[in-house]
């Protein structure tokens, strides 16, 4: 039996692992799952896709799939990941299916399923997508069975949900000044509107959609934003804002044109949330800063700690009844809105902090604690997860406080070093934090040190 699914769907190289044959025969096997689980009831699935080349093709594909084991289907075509999510609960559906490959660069495309709730599927529930993908057993519905296809809009209704979670009027009377870049992806058709209707100055740039990523890569990291920091510099604005091709991620500039790492967004959002319901549960991941510690404990919130992966943060979310949770990389989630990262949603959170704190951008992130983390990654062939197993047993018997919820995270009075496994690449990154730049530099130094001594043992 293969491994089809990853963290969180499959994902590949257009028209060589990620073909139409492949796309249809996940289609065949989420239909017969839904099927066999409700064998009496009209089952539906919406299915959508960002702006890739290969997204039509694969997305017709996986249709087909669905409609030949009976299954009906909500085509919402180019959209957020985020927004199918939503449809999922706003058409409530039985399942959905988006085909994207998130920040990767255009050739990769994927497939992610997801519960009528919206969440990525449950991982016995893929068991069993891949167990009938690869016997290739699926149950043909009869001529006069197979499943039909309306095409639905979802923007409209995803931007008038986001617009009911924040305060219009206070956006309205400042009338923020934003640059946007959506990476020529699914954002494009959202953000650049969304923002108009709040009452804000817009600029976009990159924002039509273009499956071929021509302006950049999607992946918004600073590397890859130097054009548009200078953009936000240079045309006097209140800050920017970039997505990633899904636009399930925004990541922001200050009005310096100064990148702003993804942790420091989050924390605006929680401290904004505390705030506002005093006090609640925060959920996210052990990779991210000890900012939202220290904010938890300033207003009265609790943070549970997770793996890496926003599905995880998500579950649990919805399983402890959390307020708000959120990743290191800026992703953010509004468990009442969508069970999973919304980079518009996060932007009009933001939109609304900083109008009506009536300060600069920059000034909002300067009051948040201060902390200073740095990051490197190595490229490690083999078994990561065992050479990371070796830096626990190491740090354990050098006597330092350890945590293994994801990887050997070290804990320090007054910072941390996590050293971890990447789940989808061959590679070991070492993130390390502390309140200053030199103690953050000291605790990676320790982190690599002890991978060292892993490899060698």
């Amino acid at each position: 039996m293969g491994k089809l699914f990853g963290t969180f769907g499959v994902r590949g190289i257009a028209n060589e692992k990620i073909t139409p044959e492949f796309a249809l025969k996940i289609g065949m096997a989420f239909g017969t799952l839904l099927k066999r689980e409700q064998p009496d009831k009209e089952l539906w699935v919406v299915v959508g896709k960002d702006t890739r080349v290969s997204g039509e093709m694969l997305k017709n594909a996986l249709i087909s799939g669905l409609l030949s084991v009976g299954i009906n289907v909500i085509d919402v075509d180019i959209a957020p990941t985020p927004a199918i999510q939503f449809a999922c609960r706003y058409f409530r559906v039985d399942g959905g299916a988006v085909i994207t490959a998130s920040h990767n660069p255009p050739e990769y495309n994927g497939i992610k399923l997801l519960e009528p709730n919206g969440l990525g599927l449950k991982k016995e529930r893929e068991a069993i997508v891949e167990e009938l993908f690869f016997k290739e057993e699926f149950d043909r519905a009869k001529w006069y069975e197979i499943g039909r296809l309306e095409k639905r809009d979802i923007i409209r209704p995803y931007i008038d949900a986001i617009k009911s979670k924040v305060d219009v009027e206070a956006i309205k009377k400042r009338k923020p000044f934003v640059v946007v870049d959506t990476s020529n992806g699914a954002g494009s058709l959202v953000l650049p509107y969304l923002l108009r209707e709040l009452g804000c100055k817009v600029v976009s740039v990159n924002a039509h959609p273009d499956g071929h990523f021509p302006a950049r890569n999607p992946e918004p990291n600073e590397e890859n934003l130097q054009g548009f920091m200078k953009i936000v510099k240079a045309l006097g604005a209140d800050f920017g804002v970039a997505q990633d091709g899904d636009a399930d991620r925004s990541v922001f500039i200050d009005e310096n044109g100064d990148f702003i790492q993804g942790d420091k967004t989050f924390a605006l959002v929680v401290k904004a949330m505390l705030q506002e319901h005093g006090g609640g549960l925060v959920v996210t991941t052990i990779a991210t800063s000890h900012i939202i510690d220290e904010l938890a404990k300033q207003y009265g919130g609790k943070v549970l700690k997770t793996k890496v992966g926003d599905l995880i943060v998500s579950r649990a979310l919805l399983e402890h009844n959390g307020l708000v949770g959120g990743e290191e990389n800026g992703g953010v989630i509004f468990p009442d809105h969508v069970l999973g990262r919304d980079g518009a949603m996060t932007v009009a959170k933001i939109v609304e902090i900083f109008a009506k704190s009536g300060k600069k951008f920059s000034e909002l992130i300067n009051e948040l604690p201060k902390f200073y983390q740095v990051k490197t990654k190595r490229h490690i062939e083999g078994d990561r997860h065992a050479i990371v197993g070796k830096v626990a047993k190491i740090a354990e018997q050098k006597g330092f406080r350890i945590d293994t919820t994801d990887g050997t995270k070290i804990l320090f009075d007054d910072g941390w070093v996590l050293v971890r496994a990447s789940g989808t690449e061959p590679i070991i990154r070492i993130f390390a934090e502390a309140r200053s730049e030199e103690k953050a530099k000291e605790y990676l130094d320790l982190g690599l040190s002890l991978l060292d001594e892993a490899l060698e043992g």
